[in-house]
């Protein structure tokens, strides 16, 4: 008589990173972590005037509230993406475009 193969469930966190890469999409998702974890890479005071909003190729594009903060993000852009390639592990990402946001109100 033969035995049934027992199968071992697996968590996901175990296994979704194996599927990730052999479908070639494992560089996209650590670029997209840089979307999700923007709040948490920028800090409070930049995240209350900005949003990042998706990648375009290897950039990072993010919505800003204010020409005056424009002008301030323009000069941390370095930095930012310094920090941005160490949290995701990867030096995916090359550039942050850094756009004003358009007011409902004027829209």
């Amino acid at each position: 008589m033969r035995r049934k193969k027992q199968r071992r469930f697996q968590a996901v966190n175990e296994t979704l990173p194996r599927v990730l890469r052999r479908l070639g999409m494992e560089d996209k998702v650590l670029v997209y972590r840089a979307v999700s974890d923007w709040k948490l890479l920028v800090g409070e005071s930049i995240a209350r005037h900005t949003v990042a909003i998706g990648v375009e190729g290897k950039t990072i594009l993010v919505a800003v509230d204010s020409p005056a903060w424009m002008t301030q993000l323009t000069f941390l852009k370095d930095q930012l993406l310094e920090k941005i390639c160490r949290h995701i592990g990867s030096q995916q990402l090359t550039d942050i475009r850094f756009f004003l946001k358009r007011n409902a109100d004027t829209a």
